[in-house]
């Protein structure tokens, strides 16, 4: 199976929080890991918050960011799929960053591996596979 993983899940697996096990297990088990080239910048941003927070050691930060990456076993490039997200935005009246990651779900029947609850009922909706965790 593939998995679509969004930045969101990523974060959550390498500050190791309360879902961090579930994603982990639910990722080792899955035959590849994708996602788009948002998700890079997405977890570096968020990483860089937690530094400028005092949160984490721009270290531990710049670790993180590693681990983050290496989650991801191939990353699809935005320009593949930025109008299909721009049109989708529109139709569902929702954010386009996600989009890009919705889109890249449905083009590769994977399933979206994501914690953010409204993304989650928009795909449900729409017919994406998602992962449910507990």
């Amino acid at each position: 199976m593939i998995v679509v993983l969004d930045a969101n899940a990523g974060v959550e697996v390498v500050l190791n929080r309360s879902k961090s096990s579930q994603l982990k297990k639910y990722i080792k088990n899955c035959r590849k890991v994708i996602s788009s080239d948002l998700y890079k910048a997405e977890i570096t941003n968020t990483l860089w918050q937690y530094i400028k927070a005092g949160l984490i050691s721009k270290e531990k930060g710049i670790s993180l960011l590693r681990l983050g990456g290496d989650l991801v076993d191939e990353y699809y490039d935005i320009s593949e799929n930025n109008k299909e997200s721009l049109v989708e935005s529109i139709r569902l009246n929702h954010s386009s960053y996600d989009m890009l990651y919705f889109t890249l779900v449905r083009r590769t029947g994977g399933v979206l591996l994501t914690l953010d609850k409204k993304l989650l009922k928009l795909a449900e909706k729409e017919g994406i596979e998602t992962v449910k965790l507990t």
